[in-house]
């Protein structure tokens, strides 16, 4: 039922879970949010309550949902909240993780009475207010159907995917496709310009026929326009996540016994080639 929540916690307050929090901020719940960085947390002064403690955040919260940087940080959040969480209260793991992290966790918080989903989410809008990402649940569908206002203040569209895990390898997936083809983009545009090609002209021929994706084209503006230090940093930032998802692609692709030979190649490439672009 979604009327049983009316206290909401968010953990991780990036370039994607800061927008997560940001429509969240406009439901007629109580929210409180967290990041170990003051500046982002800041942001929601006067929107949220701010907390100083994961911890915090999990104290008489009905749901929490987590978007930080990898299992590690995950984890991290994992341990702090488990402990003071009520039962029947439910945990969102947004960030991109190993599946069977999420089925491991679980485990442990079935011990204590708290509902777990996998929910990824992956973005379909660029504007900077609305429901802007696709939200995937793995789990059991009730639960994920008893925080369904949660998903839907930050979602333009939602699907349960299958059993814990099941929507957490559907993002891995997904992200597999985005950092081959940003990598291929960055490629294409060094061929074209090293071949005398116009980029704009590039540019309007792959966008007319599909080729251009959004996360494609803002990697070529990057590498066209590599901008101030802020940009630059960034990009290189980008460059860890996408040697993270293409590490977790490659192991996914392993206890599947299925070849992966061009997201092993890409792996070794993202962050060479981008921290180039960053440096130059």
């Amino acid at each position: 039922m979604t009327d049983s929540i009316r206290k909401i916690g968010f953990i991780g307050l990036g370039s994607m879970g800061g927008d997560q929090a940001r429509e969240l901020a406009k439901l007629p719940l109580d929210l409180t949010v967290y990041d170990v960085f003051p500046d982002a947390l800041a942001k929601f002064e006067g929107r949220a309550k701010l907390a100083a403690s994961i911890a915090e955040v999990g104290k008489d919260a009905d749901a929490v949902g987590i978007c930080v940087r990898d299992d590690t940080q995950v984890l991290e959040c994992v341990d702090a909240l488990l402990p003071v969480m009520k039962r029947g209260a439910s945990l969102l793991i947004h960030s991109t993780i190993k599946p069977k992290t999420a089925q491991q966790i679980a485990e442990r918080s079935a011990t204590v009475g708290v509902d777990v989903i996998d929910a990824p989410v992956t973005r379909t809008e660029m504007t900077k207010n609305g429901p802007f990402v696709f939200c995937m649940t793995g789990g059991d569908e009730s639960v994920a159907a008893r925080v369904q206002i949660v998903l839907d203040a930050f979602s333009t569209n939602t699907m349960h995917i299958g059993p814990l895990g099941s929507a957490m390898a559907l993002k891995i997936c997904n992200n597999l496709v985005s950092w081959c083809g940003i990598m291929l983009g960055v490629e294409v545009a060094n061929v074209a310009e090293a071949s005398g090609v116009p980029m704009d002209k590039l540019l309007t021929v792959m966008k007319r026929n599909g080729n251009l994706t959004p996360p494609m084209a803002g990697f070529i503006d990057f590498r066209n326009n590599p901008g101030d230090a802020a940009r630059r940093a960034f990009f290189a930032s980008q460059a860890g996540i996408g040697e993270k998802d293409l590490a977790l692609a490659e192991e996914l692709a392993a206890v599947a016994d299925a070849p992966s030979p061009i997201t092993s190649h890409t792996k070794t490439l993202i962050k060479k080639t981008l921290l180039a672009i960053c440096e130059s």
